[in-house]
């Protein structure tokens, strides 16, 4: 019987844990930063993904005070550290490679871009991507310096774009806005495959930024590129480009990306969405339902 009753403290166990520990573990940067600061260029912003709410964490800038405007946001997944590239714009740094503490906001510049891009990403072996829309390529950053290695050969050239790499390593990009098409990477040639049409997106302007979460799902960031530029958290479903809204992000979000996990399981359900938790906690609890009649039984039989 004391074995019975340790599965069933394991089984109760390994339910109620993740839920204890949620962690939110998407972040989000809009380029001018919170509403009403004093010299904010760019602020980091926590992602709620089952409502699409957002909630400020803190300016982005350098040591000295100085305000730095992102475009683009990655996580090494070994090491945890945060990289930004930084946009033409920015009145610190313009076009660089940067690192930064998500929780104070501090950037570090490591170098200058070789050339400038919209987004960047890294894969399961820590090799950091970026979108270099003027050549409509791809490209390998060097984290020790910035250095870009392009890939492939160029294309007609573009304003934006977002870079996804799902769970298999595949790269996703958005070359061609919001009602282009949502293309992958082949990363022998470093050319581009024609992937499905887009359609649905709230705004037809531009897909700036994607990432994976690790359901699977392919989160975006829909902007109508005006000054300020309204944003969307969106989804695109990746075999048929259906963009579907999650909800409204900060003006000018322009970078997103999603932590890698501490703790697999915990992360996983963090990033859920609505609809994908309901069927887990049905399921859930079910299970303990099923606890439950062991208990009674393991009870009476005492």
């Amino acid at each position: 019987m004391s074995t019975r009753k340790g599965w069933i403290l394991a089984l109760v166990t390994c339910l109620l844990l993740p839920a204890a520990s949620f962690a939110q573990s998407i972040y989000v940067a809009a380029m001018r930063g919170q509403a009403g600061a004093t010299n904010v260029m760019s602020g980091l912003y926590s992602l709620n993904l089952a409502n699409g709410g957002t909630t400020f964490v803190a300016p982005l800038r350098t040591a000295d005070g100085q305000p730095v405007a992102l475009t683009g946001l990655g996580v090494e997944p070994a090491s945890h550290v945060f990289y930004g590239i930084t946009s033409g714009l920015s009145p610190t740094a313009p076009q660089s490679l940067v690192t930064l503490e998500p929780q104070s906001g501090r950037v570090s510049v490591i170098g200058h871009l070789d050339q400038p891009g919209t987004d960047i990403v890294f894969d399961k072996a820590g090799h950091l991507f970026i979108w270099l829309p003027a050549t409509r390529q791809v490209g390998l950053v060097d984290l020790t310096s910035g250095h870009v290695n392009v890939l492939g050969k160029p294309g007609p050239p573009d304003a934006f774009g977002g870079l996804a790499v799902d769970d298999d390593g595949k790269l996703y990009v958005t070359p061609s806005g919001a009602y282009g098409t949502l293309d992958t990477v082949n990363l022998d040639t470093g050319g581009l495959v024609t992937g499905p049409q887009l359609k649905g997106a709230p705004f037809p302007g531009a897909i700036t930024a994607m990432t994976f979460t690790p359901s699977g799902l392919l989160l975006a960031i829909n902007s109508n590129v005006g000054s300020p530029a309204a944003a969307k958290l969106v989804t695109i479903n990746t075999s048929t480009g259906v963009v579907a809204e999650i909800g409204n992000l900060p003006d000018d979000s322009d970078a997103i990306t999603y932590v890698p996990p501490a703790h697999g399981m915990s992360d996983i359900l963090a990033t859920m969405s609505g609809r994908t938790l309901a069927l887990f906690a049905l399921i859930a609890g079910l299970i303990l339902a099923v606890i439950g009649m062991l208990v009674v039984t393991w009870i009476r039989r005492r």
